[in-house]
């Protein structure tokens, strides 16, 4: 897939055949997003289109309501994988900045859908909104397609026969509360974070249970990609160079040790062994086990943690991440 960090990237000449463009922050790429994606790939596979997604780095909010703005479910490099395992030929990711919100509806259609990007379909939620003061709607939309030769898809919003609309914000709140199995039927995967494996304090490794830290220490290699869930014990996945591995995951402090510590994922990899420090993970969750408890010593603990480790091995029994 290829990416454009900005509109001017974008070489002379591209998208020669015109494409099928979807616009949206994509934020958690759900079954929602996925139905704009099918619109795209239906279109381009009929009229010999590319298939694009146009988007943002960040959340809109974060310049126009910073006080608004949610966490993000996915990091950028996040949305970018899931975008290209959708198969979309190119994503255009820009900073949503002041320049950018300035521009007027109707410029954003001629001057960057028309004359840049060559839509020839767009695909939209109905909902959709866009140029300086969200003054560009649906309306508009329809109406500069057919004055300005392409078409548009005003999707409705999916729903759950049994979770109802679905949504980053209701994704979002899911996995704050630590309902994994949720956000992942809502998201049509499970919800991940990412980070390189540091060295925490081999606690786990004493007990017979080497864990992969992410979220420990300073400096870049503590940061964590994607929303971290709601303190508990899941069952998950691990992925380590490109091989995925059934996981028990902590997320929080450790409550018997260090009840003042430094919150961290920790992921127990079934049936691996090896030293993973410095490689990038990604840790994704299928269901919460249970809450976080202090235990009133080791021997406690350790029974517990093959008990997480048997329930993990149950719930993850064929399935799929």
């Amino acid at each position: 897939m290829q990416i454009y960090r900005s509109l001017d990237e974008i070489p002379d000449g591209a998208f020669a055949t015109g494409t099928a463009i979807a616009i949206g922050k994509f934020d958690g790429v759900h079954l929602g997003h996925q139905a704009l994606l099918a619109g795209i790939a239906q279109a381009s596979a009929r009229r010999g289109l590319e298939p694009v997604v146009f988007t943002f780095e960040n959340n809109p909010l974060s310049l126009l309501s910073p006080e608004n703005c949610p966490e993000p479910i996915m990091s950028p490099q996040q949305r970018i994988d899931a975008l290209a395992e959708a198969g979309v030929a190119a994503c255009i990711m820009v900073p949503f900045d002041a320049r950018l919100a300035a521009v007027p509806a109707e410029e954003f259609v001629q001057r960057i859908l028309v004359d840049r990007l060559r839509v020839r379909y767009l695909c939209v939620g109905e909902s959709f909104r866009f140029g300086h003061d969200g003054a560009g709607d649906s309306l508009m939309l329809a109406s500069a397609g057919l004055r300005l030769g392409f078409d548009v898809d005003f999707v409705a919003p999916v729903e759950d026969p049994e979770l109802g609309v679905i949504s980053s914000s209701r994704i979002r709140e899911a996995i704050l509360q630590g309902d994994a199995a949720t956000a992942a039927r809502m998201m049509g995967h499970p919800a991940a974070v990412r980070g390189v494996v540091v060295r925490g304090d081999a606690r786990g490794r004493e007990l017979g249970f080497p864990t992969a830290n992410l979220g420990a220490g300073d400096g870049a290699d503590a940061e964590v990609g994607g929303l971290i869930p709601a303190d508990g014990v899941y069952a998950g996945w691990a992925v380590v160079g490109g091989v995925r591995y059934e996981a028990a995951i902590s997320v929080g402090v450790n409550l018997t040790f260090e009840p003042e510590g430094t919150p961290r994922v920790e992921a127990f990899l079934l049936d691996f062994s090896g030293d993973i420090y410095g490689e990038r993970i990604e840790i994704s969750f299928a269901e919460r086990l249970r809450g976080m408890v202090a235990f009133a010593g080791v021997d406690a603990l350790i029974e517990r943690m093959h008990e997480d480790v048997r329930q993990a091995r149950a719930i993850l029994l064929g399935r799929d991440a």
